[in-house]
């Protein structure tokens, strides 16, 4: 059996290949024709006699060896049909047919007991990773609890030590948040609600919610404001909004820092554009930002996770919406989320 670029297929049965696994019973009937023939010869029976029963002998082994070839390989391409029909691989010896022989019966058996045995494996790691997400969950909603007692306190007692560590909080509640996120992911199916959203609803939570760090890194924010509706879930698309502005934020230029947020009708949806006149993404690097852990060739990008783009991505596959960017290196980086005009009805 061979595996091709995700195709699963079973090789097929040339006559060379069957004749090679036949070659003992094709030796042991040569050695006895030529056993049949010495004792009848010494019978003193006729040559032409001889040859005609060689000649029988060879008609009748060949047209056994076609029809066991032919059934063979009808077996085969049958498998083979089975095989491709089924989404889940593993479960081959639930649909093929009962054996017919010994040698057939025992590797079904093996077969049977080897896709039990990665069943139970495989509901074992399941649980296991349940009760992990439900415990990350469960933590990412304690810890919040100290982070927004900490910053509680630091609004309470001002000062430029207090201030430093509200702003390392953020960093530390933003990737809070993304753990929570990551975690969700894949079930995002079960964790959204699709319903009628002013898309500037959540540009306006995601801005609220980074005003600080615009404000101190003195960035001209430029919002084109729009009373577009689509149909998502505010929650997911306000995530992936604040992982796009985060990445805005953090790779500005030393100077004239600008973020223009605006959206544009297209002929099958709308779409929200988030661009920066920042540091940019080099050409090499942009069919790679989605790669999971992939932080670029940048330096000022070390602190990244390569985390952010990747979850965007993920998400914005499970929402039915799609993410680009555009970037050039020095110059700018833009961001476009398309929501589809069927929205609702596709998810």
């Amino acid at each position: 059996m061979n595996q091709n670029k995700g195709r699963y297929t079973i090789t097929v049965m040339s006559i060379s290949k069957y004749l090679y696994e036949k070659v003992f019973v094709i030796i042991i009937n040569i050695f006895a024709a030529i056993a049949l023939c010495t004792y009848l010869r010494a019978l003193a029976m006729p040559v032409p006699t001889l040859i005609y029963i060689l000649i029988a002998w060879t008609v009748i082994l060949l047209f056994a060896g076609s029809i066991d070839y032919a059934h063979q390989k009808k077996k085969i391409k049958k498998l083979e049909n089975q095989l491709a029909s089924i989404e889940q691989k593993y479960l081959i010896s639930e649909v093929i047919d009962l054996p017919e022989t010994q040698l057939e019966a025992a590797y079904y058996h093996m077969l049977k007991q080897g896709n039990k045995g990665m069943l139970e494996a495989i509901g074992e790691f399941k649980d296991s990773q349940r009760e992990y997400k439900e415990y990350i969950e469960e933590w990412i909603h304690e810890i919040k609890t100290p982070i927004t007692a900490i910053n509680l306190i630091c609004n309470n007692h001002s000062s430029e030590e207090t201030k430093r560590i509200q702003r390392e909080m953020k960093v530390v509640d933003y990737l809070v948040e993304q753990a929570l996120f990551y975690a969700r992911s894949e079930t995002v199916e079960k964790d959204y609600f699709i319903k009628k959203t002013r898309l500037f609803d959540c540009v306006q939570t995601v801005l609220l919610r980074h005003r600080t760090e615009i404000l101190e890194k003195k960035i001209a924010l430029e919002v084109e404001e729009s009373e577009e509706i689509v149909y998502t879930d505010a929650k997911w698309v306000t995530f992936i909004l604040h992982q796009v502005l985060a990445n805005a934020i953090q790779y500005q230029k030393e100077e004239n820092r600008k973020i223009k947020i605006y959206s544009e009708k297209l002929t099958e949806g709308l779409a929200l554009i988030i661009e920066d006149n920042g540091i940019g993404i080099c050409a090499s690097d942009l069919k790679r930002v989605y790669e999971k852990g992939f932080t670029g060739s940048n330096r000022a990008k070390s602190k990244s996770t390569g985390i952010g783009l990747y979850l965007c991505k993920k998400l914005c596959d499970k929402l039915g919406i799609s993410i680009r960017i555009e970037s050039k290196e020095g110059t700018y980086t833009r961001v476009i989320v398309a929501f589809p005009i069927g929205t609702l009805t596709i998810l």
